[in-house]
């Protein structure tokens, strides 16, 4: 495994535990619909984590996407979870 890979899968950890509710996220930002039990929570906050980080990947980890990267995926300003972004950005450089 890759430095980067190992690195990503951290901020993948990082993030599915913020998107779990660890930080009070609402469930309503995990989805349309609702969400019927754990396994589907998980899987949406798995999609959502992956996609944090595509569009992290996507903009050259450049610590000012962080907040749009956050805003465009979860509809909405989630505090915790641009830390997280913006804590590997700055780890890139």
């Amino acid at each position: 495994m890759t430095r980067t890979r190992r690195r990503e899968d951290r901020v993948l950890g990082e993030l599915r535990r913020v998107l779990a509710g660890a930080a009070g996220v609402p469930l309503d930002l995990l989805g349309d619909g609702p969400v019927r039990d754990r396994v589907e929570a998980a899987a949406r906050v798995d999609a959502l984590a992956r996609e944090l980080v595509e569009r992290m990947r996507g903009a050259g980890w450049d610590e000012g996407a962080a907040p749009s990267a956050v805003t465009s995926v979860l509809a909405a300003s989630v505090p915790e979870a641009e830390t997280v972004l913006l804590r590997a950005a700055r780890a890139r450089r």
